[in-house]
């Protein structure tokens, strides 16, 4: 981008990103809120730059209780429907989960380029399996950040390396197991990666 950029943080400190100082008029100018809803977003992922580096730094310390701000949220088992409902608003679309007693819910966030869905436990309100999904436009920086925050931040070496054996297609399908969580990465089809975790005695 040619004109100056402002720093903003994403949702639960993924990371800092350069906000152009004609997207920022924009947001000022309307009076947006700085919060992503079910209503997708008039700017394409690419709107935003990465404010390099610091991963390392960031893959340590990114999570809070329940995110907050803007960008890809990562919601981690355990935590209320409430909260998700705060940050993303009405979802897309409801329907009755797979396993018994849950409820399921799903957002578009980014049209054709991010997805979020999330399984509830009818009973305690709490996410029992969350879920994103990317297309190949999406910066393999971001998937991490957020599969990070999907596991409470405590994504280890082996999983991240799970995920960029998928990323560039050397494995389409990688399942693993941390603490009382399972999770899957594969393709779906030829242009979108799946991250699905969910806690272990769900199924």
């Amino acid at each position: 981008m040619g004109d100056l950029g402002f720093p903003i943080y994403l949702l639960a400190g993924l990371f800092q990103i350069l906000l152009s100082a004609q997207l920022l008029s924009e947001l000022v100018g309307s009076q947006r809120s700085l919060a992503f809803s079910a209503t997708p977003s008039e700017w394409p992922i690419d709107a935003f730059e990465l404010f390099e580096p610091r991963i390392g730094e960031l893959i340590k310390t990114q999570c809070e209780e329940v995110p907050s701000g803007i960008g890809i949220p990562a919601f981690q088992p355990g935590i209320f429907k409430s909260d998700v409902l705060q940050m993303l608003g009405v979802p897309n679309r409801t329907t009755r989960g797979y396993w018994p007693n849950t409820l399921a819910v799903s957002y578009e966030l980014i049209p054709e380029e991010v997805s979020l869905g999330f399984l509830f436990d009818k009973s305690s309100q709490r996410i029992r399996q969350t879920e994103a999904s990317f297309t190949k436009k999406v910066d393999t920086k971001v998937v991490l950040l957020t599969l990070n925050g999907m596991l409470g931040c405590q994504i280890t070496e082996q999983i991240e390396t799970g995920l960029q054996q998928v990323w560039q297609q050397e494995s389409w399908h990688y399942d693993f197991k941390l603490d009382t969580l399972k999770g899957v990465i594969h393709w779906e089809g030829s242009d979108r990666i799946y991250i699905g975790i969910w806690e272990a005695d769900l199924h």
